[in-house]
This record gives C-alpha cells, structure tokens and sequence, in this order.
C-alpha cells in the first residue's frame, strides 16, 4: 500500500468511528487565510490505524540495513548505536501500537474541517465541572505530537481546568494546513479559530513550548483579545533587533546578563542549529528518507529528544521510557506526517520571525524556564523588553525542552499558579 493511500485509509477509519455532532456551532470567521472561511460540525474521533499501515511499518523494521557506525561515540555524533538497536529490537518485538491506540482513545477526541482541512483535538473536562479558570490551550512543538502533552492536560484537568490539546496541522491526525508550505502565523489562525469558533470560547489561556510558544505568541499578535493570558516554557519572539541566533541584544545599555546571554547562544546555535538549517532550506530533500525509513526516523527524532532532555541525573530511557518514545515516532509514521511537520521550518521564510520596532507582546505572561539543552536560559530583563506584563517567572534547576514530559508536575503547578494570579 502507498503512503497516500495509507493516508486516505486512516482517515477513512476515522470517519468509520465519528458518532453524530457535538458541536452545532459553524460560525464564519475572516481568519486571513486565503482558503474560504468555511467550518463544519465537530464530531467524536477514536484513532484506529489500519492493519495495512501497521504491517508496511513492521515489515521495514523486519528488514532494515544497518548503517556501519562508530561503537565509542556515544551520544557525541548522533543516537548511541548500542542503545538505538536495543529499541528497534523493543520496537519489533514487543512494542504493542494497539494497546497504545486504546490508551489514546480514553480521551475524548474531536475532528472538525476549517477551510477545507481536518483539525484533530482532544478536549479534557475540568474535574467536578467546569471550574473558574478560562479554558486551557496546550500546544505541542516538534518533533512531538498532541499525546505528549495529555499527561500535563490530564494534571491540569484535574485542577479544575477544561483543556485543549490540539494537534498542530500538518501533525498526527490533523491535516496538513494547505498543499504549499505555511508558517506557524497560518496555522495559529486555525487553531485560533479552533478554540473561538468551535468551540466558542470568548478568551482564553495557551500554554505552549517549542513551535507551541510561537503559534502563541502570533495569536497574542493578530488577536490578543481573544486571549486571558500566555504561559510558555519557551520564549519565542523577542525585541527587533535581538533575533534568534544574532547574539545582538537589539539594546544600545544591555545588562552583562544580557550580553552574555546572546554569547551563549550564538556558541549553542553553532553546535545545535544543523537540523534547523536543512529544514529551513531543503525539508522535502530529508523527508524522503525519513519518510521511507521508520529506523530512519526514529534515529533523527529520538537523537533531538536526549539531546534536548535535560539528562545529568537521569537517562532518555529513564525519563520516558521506551513506549512513550516510540509512540512518538509512530505518531509521525502512521499518519505519513513526517513531512508536513517540518513545513513550517521552511515557513519561517514567508513570515516575520520576531517583532518590529516598537512592537510588544501585550497580554499577560508567565514564564517558566528550565535548563533547556537548546537554549541557554533567558535572563528577565532581557524578555521584559518585549513582554511588559510578567505576571508569574520561575527558575528551575532540572528539566529541559520537554519539560511538560520531564517535569510535569512542577509545570502543572506553575500554570495553575499563573491563572490564578490573573483572576
């Protein structure tokens, strides 16, 4: 079976599974795309990945050709070679993607076509009813999906929020955003129109990391008054002048913190930033063989996750474990969206990447920042010069760029902390 055609059939199986609406409203909305603003009816989703699909990924990894690699290096040039065979081996042998499948579908999940295109989404009931806290939106980054975010949701929801856990399109099971590469400005359009006209929430709070944080902070943009607040464990844009990797501090008085800051991550951007560039500029050259090879994919997927993690005191397997990293993987291959989840590296060319002069980042802000392996950690002042509302900063000494998964309770208390102090 092809890719598209393994595509055509899960959303085939998904359509198989949707029960009658949920949700009358189809409002029309100008969200500044150039699509038609045209919206159908919500309906309940189950994931069921066809049997077919499931067969062509376990047949590659039945015959997969092992690359010759150094047996010293470690993590130092990529994925640890003894580590890596020992989870193909987990994959072939033991992994259970149904078992997985059902786990997934105890929270309710949701479709809906905007402009032509399916939005998938889970949405997380507040515990004992709907609470006082405006309504949650957690937005995942790359390379991870909605199902890394549900443990935070699930903790959150608990506190008496109602969630939102959509998948970005061109993720999992939603669509890509069109048939050309989009950026993350697009995008933010849809799934503001997700929470707004869907599901018709007046305001809002978004909790975002990773590309997350920068659909959040062009929602705060484009609509601010759509939203009650912003919580991120990731800084996006910043003030003109300082753009990401320029070590510019885009001040003419910076503080020593700041100026070291900008060193710092100049000398990252130099060790981390080769995934960024070939996905900025050739992302459909990769993606063929990503694409094509599940042991390929999860070589470049799962080497980003130890690097990223914050792994000092604890290893990738110790902090995830083996299902949660390969569910991950297969989140990507068995929705063929590998691809169209790297677009929007190339969509940073079509948009602005930061503010202009004068330009700020308004609503209310919370920030919690943790020892990011990618990122050097961002000093106050240097973000208060685009967010003048800080209504909640924490520094935490352990944890890293997926702290939601990494250090899900300290996160869920400073979200819950944030929206308290905006009532």
């Amino acid at each position: 079976m092809s890719l598209e055609a393994d595509r055509r059939a899960v959303l085939a199986s998904a359509s198989a599974l949707m029960a009658a609406s949920l949700m009358p409203n189809a409002l029309l909305a100008d969200s500044g795309s150039k699509e038609s603003n045209t919206m159908s009816q919500a309906e309940p989703f189950k994931i069921h990945i066809p049997d077919a699909t499931l067969a062509r990924v376990r047949d590659r990894l039945q015959t997969v050709h092992w690359p010759k690699v150094s047996k010293t290096a470690g993590w130092r040039y990529g994925v640890d070679a003894d580590w890596f065979a020992k989870l193909v081996s987990y994959w072939r042998g033991t992994y259970d993607w149904r078992s997985i499948e059902a786990s997934l579908n105890r929270t309710p999940q949701y479709l809906v076509n905007i402009d032509g295109r399916n939005v998938h989404y889970a949405r997380l009931a507040p515990a004992g009813g709907h609470g006082a806290h405006p309504p949650l939106l957690l937005l995942h980054g790359w390379p991870y999906t909605f199902a890394a975010m549900l443990p935070l949701a699930e903790k959150l929801a608990d506190d008496g929020f109602e969630v939102i856990v959509p998948s970005l399109p061109g993720f999992a099971f939603s669509e890509a955003p069109d048939d050309q590469i989009r950026g993350l400005r697009f995008i933010s359009r849809r799934i503001d129109r997700l929470m707004t006209d869907v599901l018709g929430y007046a305001r809002y709070l978004i909790h975002g990391g990773d590309f997350g944080a920068v659909v959040a902070d062009w929602i705060a943009i484009d609509t601010p008054d759509h939203l009650a607040g912003i919580h991120a464990h990731m800084i996006a844009f910043r003030h003109a002048g300082a753009e990401y990797g320029s070590g510019q501090t885009g001040v003419a008085d910076p503080a020593p913190e700041e100026v070291a800051y900008a060193k710092a991550e100049v000398e990252n951007m130099d060790r981390e930033s080769a995934y960024f560039r070939l996905q900025f500029t050739r992302p459909e050259t990769i993606t063929y063989a990503l694409t094509d090879s599940p042991v390929g994919w999860a070589a470049y997927m799962l080497d980003k996750w130890q690097k990223w993690s914050d792994t000092r005191k604890r290893s990738v397997d110790a902090i995830y474990g083996p299902d949660r990293l390969l569910t991950e993987v297969m989140l990507f291959l068995v929705t063929d969206t590998v691809a169209t989840s790297i677009w929007p590296y190339a969509g940073f060319a079509t948009e602005p990447f930061g503010l202009q002069p004068g330009q700020k980042i308004a609503v209310p802000f919370g920030y919690s920042s943790f020892p990011d392996p990618l990122l050097p950690r961002m000093p106050r002042r240097f973000v208060e010069r685009s967010r003048p509302d800080i209504r909640l900063w924490r520094e935490h000494d352990e944890g890293g760029h997926l702290s939601m998964l990494e250090q899900t309770d300290v996160l869920a208390a400073d979200i819950r902390d944030f929206a308290a102090g905006l009532e």
